[in-house]
């Protein structure tokens, strides 16, 4: 933990530094052998519109991050979207099971939920998440040392990702694990979004988020239907109503 030892920091810039091969695993030991998780996933976004899942630590990691998939809401995927920090200190809401997200049913046993957007100039680069399945204190300052954190293991995968990504390479240098079905679906309705509305994607997607919140429907069921051809609704015209309504 990060008071009895080095900083997230100081672990995650020693395992940088150990070959470039395994950096998904190394980036993601040193992250919940720091700040005390049990399971953790690291995963890389080559463009918008894919999404790879390059290290999961184990079946549990797994689980839950194709849960949040599943439903296309999350830690994770609000990560994403929003390039910012999420953390979900108590995933089901103490005892009020009326006030649990959907995708925490699918997390049996995971606790907290600690989502560490890798991004630049709220440019999605990746995210690393780590579940806690065990009661953990994760206070403000230990929040922040770990986005600082995440800003060395970001670098490390820029510095490495045009290798990773070279179609004529002899081989990609992390294995990885694509799930882009739903992640290049929300992107197609952010794009539409966008061009209809001459906004940026970014606030595109923003406004779908609270679209979702608002119909109460999932991410991924709004765009669905912004995505509806012409002639699926009552009137015959698909429809994306103001990014700022």
């Amino acid at each position: 933990m990060l008071e009895d030892g080095p900083s997230v920091v100081h672990d995650v810039s020693l395992a940088a530094a150990v070959g470039r091969r395994a950096l998904p695993i190394r980036l993601c030991t040193a992250f919940t052998r720091s700040l005390g998780a049990q399971h953790a996933t690291m995963s890389l976004f080559p463009c918008l519109e894919q999404w790879q899942l390059l290290y999961a630590s184990d079946e549990g990691a797994l689980r839950a991050e194709a849960a949040q998939f599943a439903h296309a809401d999350g830690p994770s995927v609000s990560a994403a979207l929003e390039a910012r920090t999420v953390f979900v200190p108590e995933v089901r809401g103490a005892d009020d099971r009326s006030h649990a997200p959907d995708w925490s049913d699918d997390l049996p046993g995971v606790r907290h939920v600690l989502a560490l957007a890798l991004h630049r100039e709220f440019r999605p680069v990746g995210v690393i998440c780590l579940y806690f399945t065990r009661p953990t204190q994760l206070p403000a300052a230990h929040i922040t040392e770990a986005e600082r954190a995440a800003d060395v293991a970001r670098e490390e995968l820029l510095r490495w990702r045009p290798a990773h990504a070279d179609p004529a390479g002899p081989q990609p240098v992390w294995a990885t694990d694509t799930r882009a079905a739903r992640w290049e679906r929300i992107h197609r309705a952010a794009g539409y979004v966008a061009e209809r509305e001459d906004c940026p994607v970014g606030d595109a997607l923003a406004w779908l988020q609270t679209a979702s919140t608002r119909r109460k429907q999932s991410l991924l069921d709004t765009c669905d239907l912004v995505l509806q051809p012409a002639g699926a609704r009552p009137g015959g015209r698909r429809r994306a109503p103001a990014v700022a309504s």
